[in-house]
């Protein structure tokens, strides 16, 4: 089989089309054996006197192929459903992850390292190298190799089961999206709803064998239900059914219930950090973060709530007036989101569905790559021929002084199986090799868009824009880095307060009418967004935002409070109410259980979700330098990338930005 298995052969870009579910296993298993004989060899060699090159860079070069490799599996196993691809997928998986667990315990290969660290040569290494040398270090000592042998199995022991419990909670949310739909053939229930949205709901019907509209529980259905039907009666079968997702309270079935499988998983985490020296896991998760005790989390998280409570308050009287003027003198939660939808159209004298005319998904692509191009000096060009794992999904070569830097591919479309937003990876690190041989970065960017819709294109409105942007930012920081060390280069390998920092500046350009000006061109007659238009979006965008707010800051709170107070004795849904009740302005279904389906808790999110909220604090302040000095300013953008980007993580974030802003940082 590996003669024949494009999984082991050399390549530059994935062979994808040539790979088979037979093919995965195997790779996976030679790849294993292979690094093994190869670690062993390495230990020997390097017990003498370990060296950079051959300690360090020989092992990346090992770790790396095992990382891509999976990588590549990963993507397939997005368009592959088939149940021999999923248990191929699984099994591929489950032997990578008992090999990292076996390596990261590895005490000869954890000595060797801590060797090369003490030696005299050590102190003469560069900031890349001290930066990248320090990260293995920690990883080993985050994964127990400073631990007792018996305490070292029950750490593995641990980590089993907190993977098993993270699948089965993803796949019982899994389970609960795919048993809910909605069959409607009376149009008049779906008044008010978009007409793309329609558009997609029919062919949903269509592809299900059905006529009329069919409703799922994915992220954009509830979305444009929520915040667009005038039936109010869906708007709250909707939402009951979203946020009671996994709760056991729609089939009556105890084992569906996900706070049950969350309880163990926060047990098994506590016990972890423990462990490992630590209070607890949101201790333990801070160890790579800007903040530096929980305790500064909870004050930073703390003061934002309170800043926020005249805007909440504001919005929710503006709320309840205009509710009460049409008809509704008592706002429940299935109302909030569409009233406040209503006040931003009346507020701005625009929808979102005019606004997205102008923004088709090909012009915009196109514009962003200019803009790109622009601010950082880069050019980003279609490789139409290039394999990929889905014909929708598009490869593009990045260059710079024409020379390539690296590759990106998009994948633009949500399929049937999938739920989310929007999603970005790293394919492959930026990484100098013991040759001197560069390898390129490979960015992954899933941008989740509703496919296009009989004779309309894929159209964006303005959330969907700022997603795409966020998204894309964290492509830009895996490709432009110029970090030589796959330890840090990638976005895989920054801490989670940092990797979301860039992305939340892209996200501010959308909230500027000359940018939003820039990247527009109407579907039909390619005019570009007229002033008026765009100034109008931009009143939209800023009216009714506390709802977002809160979400955030409820998010960040659940999360880092289920667990900083684990062993309290509440249980998660009781954390969700306390910190539901601190935040306020938020309110519920009585059967609502959204800690339930809060996939990014069981994700290496836990106890960071607080990160999006403090990028974003600091995304605000670096942006308005950028608005200062010119958004299309390549000056400005040539400070900006060698400030955050170009470094990877080799510096802090805290002394990038004291560079970039050129004056004391505002943290809270």
């Amino acid at each position: 089989m590996s003669d024949l298995n494009p999984l082991l052969q050399p390549y530059d870009l994935p062979p994808f089309s040539a790979i088979q579910a037979a093919h995965l296993v195997p790779a996976i298993q030679a790849i294993i054996a292979e690094n093994r004989t190869a670690t062993t060899a390495i230990i020997a060699s390097q017990t003498p006197f370990p060296t950079w090159d051959d300690l360090v860079l020989a092992m990346d070069e090992l770790d790396a192929r095992l990382d891509v490799t999976i990588n590549i599996i990963q993507l397939l196993g997005s368009t592959h459903r088939a149940p021999a691809w999923q248990a191929a997928i699984d099994r591929c998986h489950q032997l990578a992850e008992q090999y990292t667990h076996e390596q990261a315990q590895n005490s000869a290969l954890y000595q060797l390292y801590q060797r090369l660290a003490s030696s005299p040569i050590a102190a003469l290494f560069s900031e890349h190298r001290k930066n990248a040398l320090s990260k293995v270090l920690r990883q080993y000592h985050l994964a127990g190799a400073d631990l007792a042998p018996e305490q070292q199995r029950q750490l593995e022991t641990l980590n089993t089961e907190i993977s098993a419990l993270q699948r089965e909670f993803l796949e019982r949310v899994e389970d609960a999206n795919r048993a809910w739909s909605k069959h409607i053939e009376d149009p008049s229930l779906l008044s008010g709803l978009p007409q793309a949205t329609l558009a997609h709901m029919s062919q949903a019907a269509q592809a299900a064998g059905l006529p009329g509209w069919l409703l799922s529980l994915s992220e954009q259905s509830y979305r444009d239900v929520v915040t667009y039907a005038e039936n109010r009666a869906l708007r709250q079968e909707m939402m009951v059914a979203y946020f009671s997702r996994a709760s056991g309270t729609a089939s009556g079935e105890p084992t569906t219930d996900n706070e049950s499988v969350l309880a163990v998983l926060l047990d098994d985490r506590h016990k972890k950090a423990q462990l490992l020296g630590y209070s607890n896991f949101a201790e333990f998760a801070l160890v790579d973060q800007m903040a530096d005790t929980p305790e500064q989390v909870v004050a930073f998280l703390d003061h934002h709530i309170e800043l926020a409570r005249s805007t909440f308050a504001q919005d929710q009287e503006q709320l309840q007036r205009y509710a009460a003027r049409h008809g509704v003198t008592h706002l429940e939660p299935w109302d909030c989101d569409y009233f406040a939808e209503q006040i931003r159209q009346d507020a701005a004298g625009l929808s979102q569905e005019a606004f997205g005319e102008y923004f088709p998904l090909e012009t915009v692509l196109q514009r962003l790559f200019l803009f790109t191009q622009t601010l950082f000096g880069i050019q980003i060009v279609e490789l139409p021929d290039t394999d990929t794992w889905h014909p929708d999904v598009r490869a593009f070569a990045v260059t710079e002084y024409a020379e390539p830097i690296g590759h990106l591919f998009i994948d633009p479309y949500r399929r049937e199986s999938e739920t989310g937003w929007g999603a970005a990876s790293g394919l492959r690190n930026r990484r100098i090799t013991a040759e001197g041989r560069p390898r390129t970065p490979v960015a992954v960017l899933n941008s989740q868009l509703p496919p296009p819709a009989g004779d309309q294109p894929c159209l964006l409105d303005h959330l969907q824009l700022r997603i795409l942007l966020h998204e894309f930012g964290h492509c830009l920081e895996h490709l432009l880095t110029a970090a030589p060390y796959r330890a840090i280069s990638g976005m895989g390998q920054l801490s989670h307060d940092r990797s979301e920092f860039v992305s939340q500046v892209l996200e501010q350009f959308c909230f500027s009418a000359p940018f939003l000006i820039s990247l527009s061109g109407h579907f039909q007659t390619g005019q570009p967004l007229p002033d008026a238009i765009a100034n109008k979006m931009i009143r939209y965008a800023h009216t009714q935002t506390s709802r977002e707010t809160a979400s955030v800051l409820l998010t960040g709170l659940v999360d880092f409070e289920l667990h900083r107070t684990y062993g309290d004795g509440r249980t998660p849904h009781q954390v969700f109410v306390s910190a539901n009740n601190k935040v306020g302005h938020l309110t519920w279904p009585d059967e609502a259980r959204p800690v339930n389906g809060f996939e990014q808790l069981v994700s290496d999110y836990g106890a960071k979700n607080y990160s999006y909220k403090w990028s974003g604090v600091l995304a605000t302040q670096v942006f308005e330098r950028l608005n200062t000095e010119g958004l299309f300013n390549p000056a400005t953008g040539a400070a900006f990338r060698e400030a955050f980007i170009t470094p990877g993580d080799a510096h802090s974030l805290m002394n990038s930005l004291a560079i970039f802003l050129n004056r004391p940082l505002m943290m809270l």
